[in-house]
């Protein structure tokens, strides 16, 4: 299980136009840049998902068929609080190429979770039926139990536990949206039932599982119905698989967005966060830095739920009690919500805002003021932000600060406070007309007419 904890510089990230207008968070006062389910109708279809034994799934357009998560089950990730975003990747994660989620569902005996809280992500059913994004591509392989994975694990972390790229000769065809990322070392390993597997990776004279036991390729439905069989032939354990029981969690490995700490793709996929209503415990994972200590959930997930809210998606938090009938596995209580959720109480949510932005990179570029290298953010605006009056420039820098303010380029770098929306009005003022809009955190916050003077590009004294 890869490290939870994130805290690695994020360098750059390519935002299209296309994301931008149906997908990312766009924040004017509390407008909110996709539709926001009813907290109510969330908990019934997590409920449902989880109670629901479906035996395969499909693509709705081209009936090609796809792993039991895109339909079925709970895809959950669990992960402790701290100054990171939760749905970033952790330094482990990077290595890896790829992060670990879990996948539960009434017919596994799952009761023991890695962390307090996390998160869920929506199933590609669900999503297409609410007319929200839909992530088709990304996961690669599970489980049957903790996987230890890490950087020896390659093809991310579904390779054999041996450093090398692993064999492909054995994957077959599959004709899914998903079908070049996802893989199997079952398959590899002539590992195609749950008594082959038990045969291969159970006994005395054997290595630990963990790290033995092979991966089930993440669209095939033969494998996750092993897979689960594999999960529950094993009610007890022995002080040398400690992981590998019936109780603990598989392991779903997702492909990162990107090479660096930003996970910010994953946020619109978000159904709900939740906390463990039964544990404190964080269990200890590779890459940590510190012995894990006890965390409470609630105090977590509230914490996940404004932090998400802030980047313009407001989520319900459900209880996990496992002790409850599997029926009743998820609740909602309002109380433990940190967030007004309007729809909750019948109320509509607000207009989506104008969109000023249109694409919001970051670059390093050599700039003559200081002779060297230097993060800049490069803006392309759309015609009604290149259009919009000076006064109102703080409706395009709320825009523009949902959108990048928490990157570590903007976060660490901006020394002098307000810089960057000087320059921003500096260069909607002067430079509206000109592709594109420039601004560089490092540079010193003046008054207009000394940044106008520097061509809105005033360098440190």
């Amino acid at each position: 299980m890869t490290k939870d904890c994130s805290d690695s510089a994020v360098l750059s990230r390519r935002i299209s136009s296309l994301a931008l207008a149906l997908t990312l968070p766009l924040l004017l006062n509390t407008a909110l840049a996709q539709p926001q389910p009813d907290p109510l109708d969330t908990l019934k279809r997590i409920n449902s998902n989880y109670n629901t034994l479906k035996d395969s799934c499909q693509e709705p357009d081209t009936g090609a068929a796809r792993g039991l998560y895109y339909c079925s089950g709970v895809t959950l990730r669990m992960v402790n609080d701290g100054p990171f975003n939760p749905w970033d990747y952790s330094p482990y994660a990077i290595k890896i190429g790829a992060t670990s989620y879990s996948w539960i569902r009434k017919d596994l005996s799952t009761r023991i979770l890695i962390h307090p809280a996390g998160f869920i992500l929506r199933t590609p059913t669900d999503a297409a039926a609410l007319n929200l994004p839909v992530k088709e591509q990304g996961f690669t392989c599970i489980y049957a139990f903790d996987g230890g994975t890490g950087p020896e694990r390659k093809w991310y972390g579904c390779g054999f536990f041996d450093s090398r790229e692993p064999p492909r000769a054995a994957q077959g065809v599959m004709n899914n949206r998903n079908a070049a990322l996802a893989y199997g070392t079952c398959a590899e390993a002539g590992v195609s039932t749950a008594e082959q597997w038990t045969q291969k990776y159970t006994g005395l004279m054997k290595g630990p599982i963990q790290y033995g036991q092979c991966s089930w390729n993440a669209e095939k439905p033969s494998d996750w119905k092993a897979m689960i069989r594999v999960h529950e032939s094993r009610p007890n354990t022995t002080n040398k698989d400690p992981f590998a029981f019936s109780a603990q969690v598989n392991e779903f490995m997702l492909k990162n967005a990107t090479a660096t700490n930003d996970g910010s793709e994953n946020m619109k996929y978000i159904d709900a966060f939740i906390y463990n209503v039964n544990s404190t415990q964080n269990f200890a994972t590779r890459g940590d830095q510190a012995p894990p200590k006890p965390e409470n959930g609630l105090n977590s997930a509230r914490n996940f739920q404004k932090k998400l809210q802030a980047r313009g998606y407001s989520v319900p938090i459900l209880r996990l009690d496992f002790t409850k009938p599997a029926e009743q596995r998820f609740s909602y209580v309002a109380a433990d919500q940190a967030i007004d959720l309007g729809a909750a109480s019948g109320t509509q949510p607000p207009p989506l805002a104008a969109q000023y932005i249109a694409s919001a990179d970051w670059i390093k570029r050599y700039d003559p003021g200081t002779r060297k290298d230097e993060w800049s953010l490069s803006i392309v605006p759309t015609a009604a932000g290149r259009a919009l009056p000076k006064e109102q420039i703080d409706a395009i820098y709320q825009q523009l600060f949902a959108l990048k303010g928490a990157d570590s380029n903007w976060r660490d770098n901006e020394k002098s406070v307000g810089s960057m929306r000087q320059q921003l009005s500096c260069v909607l003022v002067n430079y509206r007309n000109k592709t594109p809009w420039n601004l560089e955190p490092f540079r010193p916050a003046l008054s207009d007419s000394e940044t106008r003077a520097a061509g809105c590009n005033p360098v440190p004294r």
